[in-house]
């Protein structure tokens, strides 16, 4: 097969580019770490460019492409990378600054712990908005198996706030 023009490339980018970055940001805890994440991406998905099936949307393609690439990167670390939720208003409104600083900690620190897919089914569900078959086809598995991991997900933060002396039920 012939590669493709620059110009197609170009515009497939231009596209995709900003919500591949914006899922790479929440997952890790630097602008630079999402970029690179966000090329490599884009670097598989030049390279694969003729495995494309035509079967889905372009962007559901590279979004896949994406979310195992993260998955690949989480894997791949030693220490887990913080999620980015620094505009994430995780606490009651009522609540002080205070309380929601320390339960935004709690939050970063027990996302930090999970294994790579609990947190990749928390990014997706959570604050990419899809539904579980979505996230069920993203992650190579079922629809059920991504309910189980976000259900494991869920409890093990709630173990780890109760751990850290954190109500699980203001965040």
């Amino acid at each position: 097969m012939r590669p493709p023009d620059a110009e197609s490339f170009n515009r497939l980018v231009l596209e995709n580019q900003e919500k591949i970055f914006s899922l790479f940001r929440r997952m890790v805890s630097s602008h630079d770490e999402a970029d690179d994440l966000t090329q490599e991406t884009f670097i598989k998905v030049y390279k694969n460019l003729s495995k494309f099936r035509n079967d889905s949307s372009a962007y559901t393609w590279i979004y896949r492409i994406a979310v195992n690439t993260g998955l690949n990167y989480l894997r791949r670390q030693k220490v887990r990378q913080t999620i980015g939720l620094d505009t994430v208003d995780l606490a009651a409104d009522t609540a002080g600054p205070e309380y929601r600083e320390l339960t935004n900690s709690a939050l970063k620190k027990a996302l930090k712990k999970l294994p790579s897919k609990q947190q990749m089914v928390i990014i997706l569900r959570t604050y990419q908005g899809l539904a579980f078959k979505d996230i069920g086809r993203l992650m190579d598995t079922t629809e059920n198996a991504a309910k189980v991991n976000f259900s494991h997900a869920l409890k093990n933060l709630r173990k780890m706030f109760e751990e850290m002396g954190v109500s699980y039920e203001t965040v």
